[in-house]
């Protein structure tokens, strides 16, 4: 009879302890979805390939489809993206916290190179382009980077975070932002009729050097005249250290070009006679040029951006200016066309002839979307090199090849093949570009 009471009470004891770690177990897991965001709850998603989360307020820490830094190679760097609190309402200030992620050693990335006088520039745009803020995460104690907005409506948003881990090149990665609150209607893109926009009491003209096209280099000019005298300006202030900023988005969001901006500048003589060129901000405002007969002087009414579309369709730009302490935002749209010589690629490629011959003594180097293929070329000092450079197509910003040490600069015509020959008499590195800096390669010489 004792066996049996004591059977009893074990099985008493035991079923009670069950149902107490039960109650434990529901109470943490509980617990833990609460404190996780909807970006962590996202970032699920993005590893088994599930549907984008669309519910209000979730932040997207995978970046989207297409994502790269700016040479075109995959990122070792990744951006993660938190707001405080986690569900972002409509006129609702909130917190953006991005972590730089190192993808290969693990840990937040510190000390991102200050570029245009910040280390991260955010770009974010809502998914119609009709919105646009350029805003600066500041670094945190805890290595992750945070500003706070306030988005006007609810609805879905991209964020472009441009960033550059030390030692390595700029990362441009697209998170998605869907912000809870009332939506309004979506804008439709439409390509301006006009060049000419008036903003803040600026009269902005913008004008490119040649026809809009994909693949092709060219330079956005940009005329500021004061909207009241018509007069062109003498006071724009630097803004980030430059007398502009431009940013360019394809009307999908998938392409997005943080252009180099450049100042109008005339060149003078000691006649009085000059023409216009444009040149590096970075140059400063004055710069000598052939001893004391040309001087280079800055124009700050006239600002141009080096730039080039990857593909044809809709493409929005903001350029921005400062004027007496107050940052102005003018909005184009453009219309970009086709390449011209698209169709004479897809000729050559239909005649097999899409893969030039490469001679035995050459390197063929081929110009992507994903950069130079391969990138790194070692040869070595005092024999003769042959470089072929193929560009496929008109996907990309390599129209141009530049040496800078070696002083060689080349066009690269679309579906040919363009030969660069160098003989390099001293050893070590050369960095080549293509003529933005976006694609990098290097010329490696050993003894």
């Amino acid at each position: 009879m004792k066996r049996d009471v004591n059977t009893r009470n074990i099985k008493t004891i035991m079923n009670l302890a069950g149902k107490f770690l039960t109650i434990i177990l529901v109470a943490t897991a509980a617990a833990l979805a609460a404190g996780c965001t909807a970006a962590d709850r996202s970032s699920a998603n993005g590893a088994n390939g599930a549907a984008p989360n669309t519910d209000a307020g979730v932040a997207e820490v995978r970046p989207a489809a297409g994502t790269t830094p700016a040479g075109g190679a995959p990122s070792a760097f990744r951006a993660e993206l938190k707001t405080e609190p986690s569900e972002v309402r409509a006129g609702q200030p909130a917190a953006l916290v991005i972590s730089i992620k190192d993808v290969k050693r693990g840990g937040n990335v510190r000390d991102l190179a200050i570029v245009h006088e910040k280390p991260m520039h955010l770009l974010i745009v809502s998914n119609d382009l009709n919105e646009f803020y350029h805003v600066h995460p500041e670094p945190q104690e805890d290595s992750t980077y945070r500003v706070s907005h306030t988005f006007p409506a609810g609805g879905a948003y991209k964020l472009y975070a441009d960033f550059t881990p030390p030692g390595a090149e700029q990362v441009v990665e697209r998170l998605n932002l869907t912000v809870a609150g009332d939506t309004r209607p979506a804008v439709a893109l439409v390509a301006d009729e006009s060049g000419t926009k008036t903003v803040d009491g600026l009269r902005v003209t913008m004008k490119p050097d040649k026809s809009l096209r994909a693949g092709e280099e060219l330079m956005l000019d940009f005329a500021v005249a004061d909207a009241g005298t018509g007069k062109p300006v003498t006071d724009l202030q630097p803004y980030l250290g430059a007398l502009a900023h431009f940013v360019l988005i394809s009307a999908d969001g998938t392409d997005f070009l943080h252009a180099h901006p450049m100042e109008k500048t005339k060149m003078t003589d000691a006649r009085g006679n000059g023409a216009h060129e444009a040149t590096p901000h970075s140059h400063g405002a004055k710069t000598a040029r052939g001893g004391d007969k040309n001087t280079l002087q800055a124009s700050a009414s006239e600002v141009s951006a080096h730039t080039s579309f990857p593909r044809p369709g809709l493409y929005k730009i903001w350029a921005q200016f400062q004027r007496g302490g107050r940052v102005s935002t003018v909005p184009f749209v453009v219309r970009v066309a086709a390449a011209a010589t698209d169709a004479e690629a897809t000729a050559r490629a239909a005649d097999g002839d899409s893969s030039p011959p490469v001679s035995a003594d050459g390197i063929k180097v081929t110009v992507s979307a994903k950069g130079y293929e391969p990138a790194r070329l070692e040869v070595k000092k005092g024999q003769p090199v042959k470089i072929m450079f193929y560009r496929p197509d008109a996907g990309n910003c390599g129209g141009e090849v530049v040496f800078p040490k070696l002083g060689i600069r080349k066009k690269l015509p679309v579906g040919k093949t363009t030969v660069v020959e160098v003989m390099p008499k001293e050893s070590g590195e050369f960095a080549f570009t293509c003529g933005m800096g976006m694609l990098r390669g290097a010329l490696v010489v050993s003894q």
